[in-house]
């Protein structure tokens, strides 16, 4: 009975957490935190030798569902890819995505990319592609075999800014430092409200918080990332 009781009480608990998760920015301070982590540089660093840009910008499965090239919330990523390119042509360019668990290994996200890019009249060719990763570990271990960086020089990670705490922590940590470089936000620099009526969009924003810091916990006892290339600085959320 005492049992029943308080299996009883933990539940009604949860569902009044679950509920105010909804009605409170608890995704909205978690994901902020995340973003704050790495501030964008105002000025280009000098003498790079390259940019890496991490895939999950194009949705795989619905692009080839409706034969139509379809960007997601990390569209991003792809955006200031091109920008650099543009403005910055003697650096080199590493585009890193596979299949990212789609069924059909076919169906990858580079071929997508360049799909995109022609009919944004872009040249292709301009940017290199590594299509094999289907993960953040992977993104760093089949850039890295591919790109082979040579020691001192300077590479970029581009990614989205929630994104980037984790996978700056993978490429440093398997000893390919590289300069982070936040690509799209999903939380704004402005005050919040304590209450909010959106309610799926705080369920999203602690959805995409809780991967990310499940992903930490995960790849840290994987030794797949070390825990002091985690940043420890709290910013202002």
């Amino acid at each position: 009975m005492r049992r029943f009781v308080f299996g009883k009480g933990l539940l009604g608990v949860s569902l009044v957490l679950f509920i105010a998760c909804g009605f409170f920015p608890v995704g909205e301070i978690s994901l902020r935190y995340l973003e704050n982590l790495y501030e964008r540089p105002q000025v280009f660093p000098e003498n790079i030798d390259g940019v890496i840009v991490l895939g999950g910008a194009i949705s795989v499965p619905l692009s080839y569902s409706r034969a139509q090239v379809q960007l997601n919330e990390n569209g991003e990523r792809l955006t200031e890819m091109i920008r650099i390119s543009r403005a910055f042509p003697q650096v080199r360019i590493v585009f890193s995505g596979g299949d990212w668990g789609v069924k059909d290994s076919s169906h990858k996200e580079s071929e997508l990319l360049k799909i995109l890019l022609k009919n944004m009249g872009f040249d292709p060719s301009r940017i290199e592609i590594e299509n094999q990763s289907r993960n953040t570990y992977e993104n760093y271990l089949y850039s890295f075999r591919q790109i082979q960086p040579l020691p001192g020089e300077k590479w970029l990670l581009v990614t989205s800014a929630f994104h980037l705490p984790r996978a700056a922590a993978v490429f440093n940590s398997n000893g390919w430092e590289v300069i982070p470089y936040p690509a799209g936000y999903l939380t704004s620099q402005d005050d919040f409200s304590y209450f909010s009526m959106d309610v799926l969009g705080n369920y999203y924003k602690l959805h995409v918080a809780v991967k990310e810091f499940v992903g930490i916990i995960a790849y840290t006892l994987t030794e797949r990332i070390k825990y002091y290339d985690i940043p420890s600085e709290t910013p202002d959320v």
